[in-house]
């Protein structure tokens, strides 16, 4: 798990969906990173178990698995 949390476009991603569920299109551009990139950080973030995808349609929507993620995220970051 800490070593998905090693990456700053993982926490771009993690931070994009703290509040709310978006779609994986609405994620690439806010990480400046091409769509494969994107999809390769997020396969990690899924296989640490941080994140759940749901399909809505032609849709792929991206939420935190685990929001108390966001209080170690935090913690870190005060260090």
């Amino acid at each position: 798990m800490f070593k998905a949390l090693a990456d700053p476009t993982r926490l771009k991603i993690l931070d994009l969906i703290k509040e709310r569920e978006k779609c994986i299109c609405d994620i690439i551009p806010h990480t400046g990173k091409s769509q494969p990139n994107v999809s390769q950080h997020l396969k990690v973030l899924r296989i640490a178990g941080l994140i759940d995808e749901r399909k809505d349609g032609a849709k792929i929507l991206i939420r935190s698995s685990k929001k108390s993620i966001y209080d170690i995220i935090e913690k870190v970051r005060n260090l």
